[in-house]
């Protein structure tokens, strides 16, 4: 009865119980044996995700917002949306990712690929089109002269 109990005022936060005497003994330099493993200490693979959603209805736009909210990119195709529900839903999904300091980039026809704030969307043409407009939009009196 008496294990009940000592369980009990545990449970109800009268007692310390079990882990906190494990982490005081951890603080006060001696080691402490436990059968305990903390989820931060297990390795999990590093994961990228990329949802492919094909929305039928309109109402489908929160799964992908959802997605989205979850820091998840997403692209969408509307191949079976009419074009109305597709326009709705491409807004409202915009709407979404501009909430979340996210990205949108229309792909296809009718295919979008919206990112959450920690992916940038990077186009292939854009690192060597910056590139040469640097070379042609220098000013002669700033280009580099051989003296001599």
């Amino acid at each position: 009865m008496s294990e009940f109990m000592d369980k009990a005022k545990i449970f109800l936060g009268f007692e310390s119980g079990p882990e906190e005497l494990e982490t005081k003994k951890v603080q006060t330099g001696f080691p402490a044996k436990t059968n305990l493993i903390k989820l931060n200490s297990v390795k999990q693979p590093n994961q990228a995700e990329v949802r492919v959603v094909e929305p039928r209805i309109y109402e489908d736009c929160l799964t992908i917002s959802t997605f989205l909210r979850e820091n998840k990119p997403v692209i969408v195709s509307l191949k079976y949306v009419d074009s109305q529900n597709g326009k709705r839903l491409v807004d409202f999904v915009c709407g979404t990712a501009y909430a979340i300091n996210g990205h949108m980039l229309k792909i296809g026809e009718n295919i979008f690929l919206f990112t959450p704030e920690n992916i940038a969307i990077v186009e292939g043409d854009e690192h060597n089109s910056n590139e040469e407009s640097l070379e042609v939009n220098t000013p002669p009196l700033l280009k580099a002269t051989n003296v001599g």
